[in-house]
């Protein structure tokens, strides 16, 4: 009589087949993070689509600018400061009610496995469909894209503190569609609109502030604190002045006679809230 047929399957061999691909994988998870989260590590991986030599200088002191207030803190402080004033923040559609302390851990990188996914950022000319754009890079998640309009880098190199900070809002909110929970992949932690929405899809709660807007701007006015153009008991109002739930950028300019950056009569409409 013949021996039974032998079975093939997940025997032994299969299984360290099964266990060897998931070890590579946890171990290429844990090396992204180590290497995106790692102290020093270059806000961006590469710059494009400038003219000249002093454009890509110019681009990369605002890049690396943004992303320092952003990882200050300074940035993390004044964020907390308005918990009281913003109770619950839309970060994504599957995060609809996040509390101030929950948005200043994720840009701090509390989540286990979240990281800044290493940014390609380039310069365009009206192409972003805004100020600027951000989305998912090269290799399944593991890099991302960064559109900056060059009538942001017009603001950046103005003379005015204010109209200045302003370019640093644009750079810090495209900064915030990079932050991913995953190590692998691209789980956006905070998401708002594409080019062609003129408001979030399915919204539960408007009114409430929008992340990768309130990020923005109080990265903004921590910016203009640390300059010394205001007082750090003056970052709320500058926050009101420059919006949380889009950007206000026809205010940049009204500022540069030195007025305090608060509310007042005659500036410009806010834009619509997203």
């Amino acid at each position: 009589m013949s021996e039974p047929t032998e079975r093939h399957g997940l025997g032994s061999s299969g299984l360290w087949a099964v266990a060897a691909a998931v070890a590579m994988l946890g171990w290429t998870a844990w090396d992204n993070r180590v290497e995106d989260t790692a102290p020093g590590r270059a806000p961006y991986d590469r710059i494009a689509g400038a003219r000249d030599d002093l454009e890509t200088q110019a681009l990369a002191r605002l890049m690396t600018d943004a992303y320092a207030v952003l990882r200050s803190p300074d940035f993390r402080e004044n964020l907390l400061a308005l918990e009281a004033r913003y109770p619950a923040v839309y970060a994504r559609n599957g995060e609809q009610g996040a509390t101030i302390p929950r948005i200043a851990g994720i840009v701090a990188l509390e989540p286990a496995g979240s990281r800044f996914a290493p940014a390609d950022v380039t310069l365009v000319n009206g192409e972003s469909g805004g100020l600027g754009a951000a989305g998912e890079g090269v290799a399944s998640g593991r890099y991302s894209n960064i559109l900056i309009e060059r009538m942001v880098m017009a603001a950046w190199g103005r003379p005015d503190a204010v109209a200045r900070s302003c370019a640093i809002n644009v750079a810090a909110h495209e900064y915030a569609h990079t932050i991913v929970l995953t190590p692998m992949g691209f789980g956006n932690a905070f998401t708002d609109t594409r080019s062609d929405e003129v408001a979030i899809p399915n919204r539960r709660s408007h009114g409430t502030p929008v992340a990768s807007y309130l990020i923005g701007s109080v990265a903004q006015c921590t910016w203009l604190a640390q300059q010394g153009r205001i007082e750090r008991s003056d970052v709320g109002a500058c926050v009101q002045v420059f919006g949380t739930a889009a950007f206000n950028w026809d205010r940049c300019g009204q500022f540069a006679g030195g007025e305090p950056v608060a509310m007042r009569p005659g500036l410009a409409p806010p834009a619509r809230p997203l």
